[in-house]
């Protein structure tokens, strides 16, 4: 069934559909999957090449045909779903104040929280369409077209059904999970956030010997990496993480209290900082220090850890989860008789969101140690 459309973007939404469709034929009926594979990528790539094209465009020039209706919310949301060889990232806009928005708002993913006016036009949502995988490899995806494909599926007849009421809250940001695939490093958590400068991480998790999900804060961080990496690729042959690696958008995921910890007025990070008037004094050595912050993090679980001079450190994780646990054993400690009284343990800024220049204080007159973490 066609549906009539009216505006640039549901035409696309449309063709989408039937891409999908005609992936979906050579996969199931002709056991094609080279060729619905191809299909996906290249789908894939008219989506990209789309969203650079209407990036400019004035809201007031979306209009295709006036006479013919647009599609509605659950449709597109359909259409989006029903991809089953690429997920899609959904933008949530009002569609009656799209021709109030400055020109490029349209194509920014999720991760605003819209104005009153918007809240109560849930219901008329447009819904924008970004690549899910910016690299796509065969051997990563067949294993999972099956069980992605009915999942898809599932949501596709689930969202037919949607009522206005039952919408998720348009207001909440939402989280963006990557997949990279490629070997384990050697100090594997470093190896993947030195090269990451986007935004805030909740999670660096590695999965399998050859596969490792990174979950940004906002989904808007984690396109806004995909796009990087794939500029990256395109005019040097490899991406961020160098040759043997390739990433794709995993998914993006409702906030859940872990994320929402994340923001104001807790603002939870990876990374700790640790204060105190000689700190590293009387009994308290650095070495000490990482000893302690490695036995309660655990095996795998730190990022990195530094001490700027004798009443500062800090400690960066491989979670915000593995942080909050380290900073309520601290804030018990500071409160006893140990070498940790009186320690001051906050939550910093993650290196991925904001550079850290990390200066080491030498002994008097022989100048300061630095090193940036810079993206290699």
């Amino acid at each position: 069934m066609s549906y009539a459309v009216n505006t640039v973007d549901a035409a696309m939404a449309e063709a989408l559909r039937h891409l999908s469709q005609i992936s979906t034929y050579f996969r199931d009926r002709q056991n094609n999957t080279d060729v619905a594979n191809d299909i996906g990528r290249l789908s894939t790539m008219i989506v990209i090449r789309f969203s650079e094209g209407i990036m400019n465009v004035p809201a007031t020039e979306f209009l295709l045909a006036p006479q013919a209706r647009t599609l509605t919310i659950v449709e597109i949301i359909a259409a989006a779903t029903l991809i089953g060889v690429d997920r899609l990232v959904l933008q949530q806009a009002s569609m009656r104040d799209r021709q109030l928005l400055p020109n490029g708002n349209w194509a920014r993913v999720v991760g605003t929280v819209p104005e009153a006016s918007t809240q109560a036009q849930a219901q008329e949502l447009v819904q924008y369409m970004s690549p899910a995988s910016l690299t796509s490899s065969p051997l990563s995806r067949q294993s999972q077209n099956s069980e992605e494909e009915a999942e898809c599926r599932e949501l596709a007849n689930a969202s037919l059904s949607l009522n206005p009421h039952i919408m998720p809250n348009p207001t909440e940001a939402k989280a963006g999970v990557i997949r990279i695939y490629g070997k384990t490093a050697r100090e594997h958590t470093s190896f993947i956030t030195t090269r990451i400068h986007e935004g805030a991480l909740l999670e660096v998790r590695v999965e399998a010997d050859d596969r490792t999900r990174v979950t940004f804060q906002l989904a808007s961080a984690a396109v806004e990496f995909l796009k990087s990496n794939r500029e990256m690729q395109q005019l040097l042959g490899y991406g961020r993480f160098g040759t043997g690696y390739h990433v794709e958008l995993a998914e993006i995921v409702d906030w859940n209290d872990d994320l929402r910890r994340m923001n104001q007025p807790i603002r939870e990070r990876r990374r700790l900082s640790f204060a105190r008037k000689r700190l590293f004094a009387e009994g308290m050595t650095p070495d000490k220090w990482k000893h302690d912050i490695r036995q309660l993090a655990g095996p795998g679980a730190i990022d990195f850890l530094w001490v700027f001079n004798s009443g500062n450190a800090t400690a960066v994780f491989n979670s915000t989860i593995v942080a909050r646990r380290v900073l309520e054993t601290f804030e018990n400690w500071k409160n006893g008789r140990n070498v940790y009284s009186g320690v001051s343990v906050t939550y910093s800024s993650d290196p991925c969101e904001k550079e850290l220049a990390l200066v080491r204080e030498s002994r008097a007159n022989m100048g300061r140690g630095y090193v940036k973490r810079v993206i290699r």
